[in-house]
């Protein structure tokens, strides 16, 4: 039995019995992992308000080859992402960051997807009006992470980058096309060449600098790039945090609605 170190960010927890937590982990070295924390729901637990999903953490545990659960010996907050627990528009997006890489195959250890992770829920804390856009950008890079890039800089057919409000994406391919080229078909969306031009820059840009960027459309974004990744990978059709996400979006704009009717 192997004594491990690494970091790692809590994806889901449940309960154990009546004192203990059954936890899945992205590690940084080891990818996904599931642990037991035994005595890890008293208050008096070294384990106590540690090991709370979205947290990034620095864990010690003993690995069993060939046993799916390994039992935690030692963890520590890196970052526990406050911020994102006092704001419900703030957790539905990371809850969907952790959701997104439980459900899928990614389980080998990768650096880039482990960034990406981390980076994304310590932007989402500290910035404030900006969930939509660090949810699209995470998106983008998962996508890529898991093989399925789409492609935003230029018309499939001829090459050209003349877009109109009636350039056509491709839910199959990921591709785009031009009005005039029109390669259009049953799985087809029509997009602005405004979001068009966004999502290619957001593509583009690293995940610290993304902010910069003003999305001209949260909404068909959010469509666009939900309907690719769900039409490739099985896993994200039915996830819970869309719905969650959706829901609290909605109500935030009903809210605002009455506000201005007042």
């Amino acid at each position: 039995m192997a004594l491990q170190k690494t970091e790692a960010v809590v994806l889901r927890m449940h309960k154990l019995g009546e004192t203990s937590k059954i936890l899945t982990l992205y590690s940084k070295e080891f990818g996904k992992i599931k642990v037991v924390a035994k005595g890890s729901r008293g208050l008096k637990s070294r384990f106590f308000g540690t090991l709370e999903p979205l947290n990034h953490v620095s864990i010690v545990y003993y690995d069993k080859e060939n046993r799916d659960l390994q039992l935690l010996s030692q963890a520590e907050i890196i970052n526990a992402h406050f911020r994102i627990r006092e704001n419900l528009v703030k957790y539905a997006v990371g809850s969907f960051f952790c959701e997104l890489i439980e459900k899928s195959q990614l389980s080998q250890p990768n650096k880039y997807l482990f960034r990406s992770l981390t980076q994304s829920l310590t932007i989402l804390n500290d910035n404030d009006g900006r969930e939509f856009i660090v949810y699209l950008g995470f998106m983008l890079k998962f996508l890529h992470l898991n093989g399925f890039r789409p492609h935003f800089d230029k018309c499939k057919k001829c090459g050209g980058a003349a877009f109109t409000n009636r350039t056509l994406f491709s839910i199959v391919d990921g591709s785009v096309s031009c009005e005039a080229c029109n390669l259009t078909n049953s799985m087809s969306v029509t997009v602005t060449a405004e979001t068009v031009r966004y999502l290619d820059q957001l593509q583009h840009t690293p995940l610290q600098n993304m902010l910069t960027l003003a999305c001209p459309s949260p909404q068909s974004c959010e469509t666009l790039l939900l309907s690719f990744m769900q039409y490739h990978i099985e896993e994200t059709r039915n996830l819970k945090t869309i719905a969650f996400l959706k829901n609290i979006v909605n109500q935030n704009r009903n809210q605002a609605k009455n506000r201005e009717q007042l």
